[in-house]
C-alpha cells in the first residue's frame, strides 16, 4: 500500500472517456487511501490559453471526482510525457494512472507514444486503465 502522504497522479487529456478514466482513477485512489493529483499537457501547438483548458479540467474534475480527496489540479504546456515525468519527480507522486482507448484491431498490440514513453521514463508504478467510450 503506498504512503499516505504520497499522491496518485492522475493525467487527463481531456478528449471523449476522460470522465470515465477520471471516475476509475478516484475509485483506486480512494481504496488506496491516497491523495489525488489531476495534471493536464497541454500541447505546446494548442492555442487554448492555460486559464481556458484549467476552466475545463475543473469542470471535469468536479463532476467525475466527487467525493475523492483532490488535493491538486494542474495544467502545464509542453510534451506531454515530459511534463507528466517533471510532475511525478517534483511532487514524490506514487502512482501515475494514464488511460488508453481503444483502437482498431493492427492498433491494439500497440501502447500510445505518450503511455509507452511515461512507462519507460517513471520512477515508479504507472497504471494505465483502458477507456471504453467509443469516439
Amino acid at each position: 500500500m503506498p504512503d499516505e502522504t504520497r499522491p496518485v497522479l492522475l493525467c487527463l487529456d481531456l478528449e471523449a472517456g476522460s470522465e470515465e478514466l477520471a471516475s476509475r482513477a478516484g475509485g483506486y485512489a480512494r481504496r488506496l487511501a491516497s491523495p489525488l493529483h489531476v495534471l493536464y499537457v497541454l500541447p505546446q501547438s494548442s492555442r487554448e490559453t492555460e486559464e481556458a483548458a484549467a476552466g475545463r479540467l475543473k469542470e471535469l474534475v468536479e463532476s467525475a471526482l466527487e467525493g475523492a480527496d483532490v488535493r491538486a489540479v494542474a495544467v502545464r504546456r509542453g510534451r506531454a510525457e515530459d511534463r507528466i515525468v517533471d510532475y511525478v519527480t517534483e511532487k514524490a507522486v506514487e502512482m501515475v494512472v494514464l488511460g488508453h482507448r481503444h483502437r482498431a484491431r493492427r492498433e491494439r498490440v500497440y501502447v500510445g507514444s505518450t503511455t509507452r514513453s511515461v512507462i519507460s521514463l517513471a520512477p515508479g508504478p504507472v497504471l494505465v486503465i483502458p477507456i471504453d467510450h467509443e469516439g
